[in-house]
Order: C-alpha cells, then structure tokens, then sequence
C-alpha cells in the first residue's frame, strides 16, 4: 500500500526514476531494517540494491513487485548499468538523506545521467500515520508516561542527574523498548536553562533545584518524546509564575489544534502568550514537531510554517521559557490530529510537581 501510494506519488509530479536512500525511509516501505540498501523506482518497475549481508534477508521480505538487485561493485556501476537497463537519462534523488559527498559522485560517476534533487516524497507520505503506527505511537508514549511515574518515586536530593538518565534508560530497556529516542535531558538547577543541556554524569540534584526532564522511547520503530519539569522541596515565586505561564501557553495551543490550522500558527498562538508576559526573548526554539519514525519529523510546527495539519498527523507541542544562568521551563506533550479536533495522547500530568 505505501508503495502504490509514493508510486502514485511520483507519478503526479513526474519524478522517475527515483532514487530512495535513506533507511528509515527503506524501512517504511519494505521494512527492512539492515543497514545498506537502495531503492529505486521506475515506471518499469521498482529495485532494491544492497550487498551479499542482505541478499537472503531482503528476498525474505521483498514483495513480489520489488526486484532484488545485488551489488557487487560499487553503488554508481550498479545505477549506470540500470540506467542502460531501463534506458534513462535522468535520477531523481532523495534531499534530505544523501550527502553530499555522495551526490557528486553520482554526478561525477553515473555516465550521461542528470542527477537531479527529488525533494523527500516518502517523508512527505509519513506525515499521515495509519493505524498500525499510531498504535505503536501510543505504546512508546504509554511507556514514556510510566517510566515519568516511576522517577517521582526514585529522585531526591543527593542524586546525580546520570543516576536519573540510566534510570530512564534501564526502564525502557526493562519495558519492551530496544533503546531510548534520543540521549535523556536531565537538567538540574541553573543547567535547565539550557534546551538541550547535555546531562551531567557527576552532578548532584539539590534541595530547591528545578529539574526538566526530557526522554523518549523507541518501541516497534516509533518514538515517543515528554518533557516535565519539576521541584524539589520547593518552588521559587517567579519559576511558580512561568510555569503557570508556560502551562497556559501548551494548553491553548493543544486546544487550537484541528484539521486545516497550520503548523505556524499553533506556534504564533503558543508564542503570542508568553511574549505578552514579558517572556517572548526566552523562548528561542519552535514549538514542536512531527514525530513517528524519527523523533524529529516533519512537519516542523515553528513561526511561518505554512502547513495545513491533517488527520492522523502526530506533533509535540512544547513551549518553553529559559532564563540563562537561572533555570528554565518546558513542558512537551504528543497531540494526535483526529477528524473532529485533537488528541493527547500524552498522560503525565502537567500540575506543578514539588518532590
């Protein structure tokens, strides 16, 4: 169905043959999950070229639509002697995941063929989630909700910010989960001004201490991604104040969240809140992104993003407000679009938290 779907695709805006690189990419639409392949899509039809490690492997789960082509030379011999199979002249070529050392070799190697850029049509195609994948969504976030609990029953003053991110990672592991999202944020005191402060292995979480936390999952190939921040002891009367603020500016923006909205102005609503707070210099980053296969997908939901959310399209929505040398405040959540409005799936709660 995916294939039919990005052959369709092509087809409308006359894009072959088609050159798909990248492996998450590969694993979307044969769900191979190896690590050297390509694939090709041609209006004579469609081929997959990897090396002997995954001749027997990508025969086992290639659709009879599919080709195996082996690679015995190098990746540019086995596109020119495709190109004088199927008699083209010209490859489209996906952006986003070939570099661009590759990119000149193509051009340098490919004998009388116009390599042309093909934008990312199958990432455009991830955007909408169908059901299988919106259920391993919510598996990833459900376990992202329980892994959150089970932390406010482990951190107290005294431990280091490490001890909480093995945590974080030992849960997942323990919890049907081959490996956490991306590297957990666990920033403690004045570190979580910083969005993406890099966790300490040696420093300890302290009495009155504001803790963010970032973390996801990876389960069945698709990602979750939370962020909380919370107190411990007590709270400072400013922080309490942002908070609430950051808090206002999430819910407003998860409440404007329907079919047809754009992605730029779910962050002007977000944006807008906290600017007339006073606090618009503090938050420098977009408010959110697609997520699935990647924990950072298309689309991008930041100032001036024209793109029209649709049904089962899948975005964090996470303001927040730093203050350098101070600390900082972020709250993230997943929000599914749904034929009427939204959804949350997200499930910690957003009440302030004093540990």
């Amino acid at each position: 169905m995916r294939l039919k779907k990005l052959t369709g695709l092509l087809n409308k805006n006359q894009k072959f043959p088609y050159l798909i690189s990248s492996l998450i990419n590969l694993n979307y639409l044969l769900g191979f999950k190896g690590t050297y392949g390509y694939l090709l899509i041609d209006k004579k039809g469609m081929f997959f070229i990897s090396d002997s490690r995954y001749e027997e492997y990508s025969k086992l789960i290639l659709p009879d639509s599919v080709e195996f082509i082996l690679q015995n030379r190098s990746i540019f011999e086995t596109l020119n002697d495709l190109s004088k199979r199927l008699d083209y002249n010209s490859l489209y070529v996906e952006e986003q995941s070939l570099t661009l050392s590759t990119y000149l070799m193509m051009e340098k190697s490919l004998n009388d063929v116009n390599i042309i850029p093909g934008g990312n049509e199958v990432n455009t195609l991830r955007i909408i989630k169908d059901e299988d994948e919106l259920s391993n969504i919510r598996k990833a976030v459900e376990i992202s909700d329980r892994c959150f609990k089970h932390l406010l029953d482990i951190i107290k003053p005294g431990i280091t910010e490490w001890d909480v991110a093995v945590e974080i990672e030992h849960y997942y592991l323990k919890n049907g989960c081959r490996k956490s999202a991306f590297d957990s944020v666990v920033a403690s005191g004045k570190g979580s001004s910083m969005p993406h402060y890099v966790t300490s292995m040696t420093k300890k979480i302290e009495k009155n201490d504001i803790l963010l936390i970032d973390m996801g999952c990876t389960y069945n190939e698709y990602n979750s991604d939370l962020t909380r921040t919370i107190f411990i002891n007590s709270i400072d009367p400013e922080f309490k104040r942002i908070y609430e603020i950051v808090k206002r500016a999430s819910d407003c923006a998860i409440s404007s969240v329907k079919s047809g909205i754009s992605s730029g102005k779910l962050d002007k609503i977000s944006r807008d809140i906290i600017s007339r707070e006073g606090y618009g210099w503090a938050f420098g980053h977009s408010l959110g992104h697609g997520v699935g296969l990647d924990v950072h997908e298309i689309p991008a939901v930041k100032s001036g993003n024209s793109f029209r959310l649709k049904r089962n399209v899948v975005i964090t929505i996470e303001p927040g407000i730093y203050l350098p040398d101070s600390g900082g405040i972020r709250i993230e959540d997943i929000v599914l679009v749904t034929k009427d409005g939204y959804e949350v799936l997200t499930g910690s709660t957003k009440d302030i938290i004093i540990i």
